[in-house]
């Protein structure tokens, strides 16, 4: 199968460890994160601005952290509506996505990844806790960073069901603008999901994932599959997953001769 898609590609770069789905991990890593960024923004020219970047999103993201564990420790009964969780969320992302693009400004490319990575745990926390994704497009981008560095079988079926999850909380209103640009989010999500679900080498995971393709994305069938059946030819895949690649190949892509 070809990498997993988003806004880059990391093939190869380095092993990576799935992350946690909790708020400490959220915590520490934006903690370092928000150091490295007051550094790179210290020596650079933007330290005369009048305006405190760094610190205001450093301290608007531990706010909003402060805000989830309260949710998190709170009784039943006293749980917000899935409106207030959606627009937690939404805010969440967009401060990610604020920080990452800081990193970026300041020429931190490494670092503006190590943002974008935290959207995965952080959409995941939201879904886990009734929220819908509306701002899918960083989390796609976070996911195809550890699709393409996870080798791992065990690894990647874990991976797989962080997809489902995303899916399964993905607003409808993403399902409703599929158009016919290659980047669209919830696109990327499904032929993402059937990547890292061929690369997990599990049967199960493949059929469920390639059915979603032929349902969601029918247009997408005919490519992806014979796209499927080259990886299958160039890349040592066991004989029970090309089998299967084959299988789905003969039924949605093979071309029909004429009689």
């Amino acid at each position: 199968m070809p990498a997993a898609v988003g806004k880059g590609r990391m093939l190869n770069s380095r092993a990576m460890r799935i992350p946690p789905v909790d708020l400490p991990y959220l915590r520490e890593q934006l903690r370092d994160i928000a150091a490295q960024l007051r550094e790179a923004w210290d020596s650079s020219s933007h330290a005369r601005d009048e305006v405190d970047t760094p610190g205001l999103l450093r301290d608007a993201m531990a706010q909003l952290l402060d805000m989830l564990g309260h949710i998190h420790d709170a009784s039943p009964e006293a749980n917000p509506s899935a409106a207030e969780i959606n627009t937690l969320g939404e805010y969440g992302l967009h401060l990610l996505d604020e920080m990452s693009q800081l990193a970026a400004d300041l020429e931190q490319p490494s670092l503006a990844r190590d943002v974008e990575r935290l959207c995965l745990p952080f959409a995941l926390w939201i879904a886990r806790h009734g929220g819908e994704i509306r701002s899918l497009a960083p989390v796609v981008n976070a996911l195809a960073h550890f699709a393409n560095n996870i080798s791992q079988p065990q690894q990647l079926a874990e991976l797989y069901g962080y997809c489902c999850e995303l899916i399964e909380a993905t607003s409808p209103v993403c399902h409703e603008q599929l158009s016919g640009d290659t980047r669209q989010p919830w696109r990327l999500l499904l032929l993402n999901r059937a990547i890292v679900a061929t690369r997990s080498h599990n049967t199960a995971l493949i059929e469920c994932a390639y059915d979603a393709i032929v349902e969601y994305l029918p247009h997408e069938a005919q490519r992806f599959f014979s796209e499927g059946m080259e990886q299958m030819a160039a890349i040592d895949y066991p004989q029970h997953v090309q089998n299967l690649v084959r299988r789905y190949f003969l039924a949605y892509a093979k071309p029909k001769s004429l009689h």
